[in-house]
């Protein structure tokens, strides 16, 4: 381009134009345009050793994985963006901005060490472990045991049980899976480590409460529907045990993670464990502050939520400003 304007001017020019044509309120995501007042510290709970920000970056997108229903090109695109540059600068403004804390696949974990080493950051990892997918018809602690191992070895902070794993464990409807999560959580926390239990499905938690399992941490999706492509109630397939091995999002056209919101909220209410939300913007159907707004108001602690580096700053202003005005909830904050 002439003139010296580079990808990210090029790209706020762009931003704002579009809003002074479209009328925006406010800025659009994805704008660095601040709002007025200078961005505070972002307030922090206890994941227990951890100080972690309410406000939990998302791993997808670091490594260029995208939820973007049937639109093919999205995760090639984001994964040509993100260069290891690109994913450093990414790390850089989660920190600056007072994230502290990143949940991603433990095939990231050598990124963040390398960060670390070369860039002095100090970001905390929460890793999800699963054994390999070609082991899931038949799961097993020698299968599981080497994945929470090295995700240690390779720096994670805290470990919690993939959401799509303890869904899958959970529908197999075997006793011994359960066994198989409870001795997992057991082992992390025996390492010294923080241990959390993953799902997108409720039954999930519902069964390990039913078999004495209790995790030290939650990692469940929670979203409202009120977006327009969300899948209408009467076409939601309940979570069954022995049914479909992938009933999940997918079934859904990859469009609501969350298919029984205030069910899970009335769940998590009495649960003394924090919570960590995810996907609480359905795979970016949901603007930011009202997933945030609805995240926290309904008792999550903590939000884990992707970003890119140019959604940072705003996404870090509105999770302070939702936090803030975040005052009576149903649910005390945990952690």
């Amino acid at each position: 381009m002439d003139g010296g304007m580079g990808r990210r001017g090029f790209l706020e020019g762009a931003l704002a134009a579009g809003a002074a044509a479209g009328g925006f309120a406010d800025p659009p995501r994805g704008s660095q345009e601040a709002r007025p007042g200078a961005v505070g510290p972002m307030p922090v709970g206890k994941l227990g050793r951890l100080t972690v920000s309410r406000l939990i970056a998302g791993g997808n997108i670091l490594g260029g994985y995208c939820h973007s229903r049937d639109l093919l090109f999205v995760s090639s695109l984001a994964r040509a963006y993100l260069t290891e540059a690109k994913q450093f600068e990414m790390l850089a403004l989660y920190e600056k901005f007072g994230i502290n804390t990143i949940a991603l696949d433990p095939g990231r974990l050598k990124l963040i060490g390398k960060y670390r080493r070369e860039r002095g950051g100090r970001i905390q990892t929460i890793a999800q472990v699963y054994e390999d997918k070609n082991r899931w018809e038949n799961p097993s602690w020698e299968g599981l045991k080497p994945r929470i191992d090295r995700a240690i070895e390779e720096g994670a902070d805290a470990l919690y049980l993939q959401g799509s794993y303890a869904d899958l464990l959970v529908r197999q409807g075997r006793p011994e899976n359960l066994d198989l999560i409870g001795k997992a959580l057991d082992y992390i926390r025996g390492r010294g480590y923080p241990a959390g239990l993953g799902s997108h499905a409720l039954e999930v938690p519902q069964a390990c409460d039913r078999h004495g399992v209790a995790p030290d941490f939650y990692f469940k999706t929670f979203h409202h529907d009120r977006y327009w492509s969300a899948t209408p109630k009467e076409r939601r397939k309940r979570f069954c045990v022995d049914g479909p091995r992938f009933l999940d999002h997918n079934e859904y056209h990859d469009n609501i993670f969350c298919i029984d919101p205030e069910e899970t909220a009335e769940y998590m209410r009495n649960k003394t464990q924090p919570w960590i939300a995810f996907k609480v913007l359905a795979g970016g159907a949901i603007l930011p502050k009202s997933g945030l707004q609805y995240a926290f108001e309904n008792g999550a602690d903590f939000v884990a939520m992707g970003m890119f580096d140019f959604e940072v700053m705003q996404d870090a202003l509105v999770a302070q400003e939702v936090l803030e005005s975040v005052k009576d909830r149903p649910r005390p904050w945990r952690g």
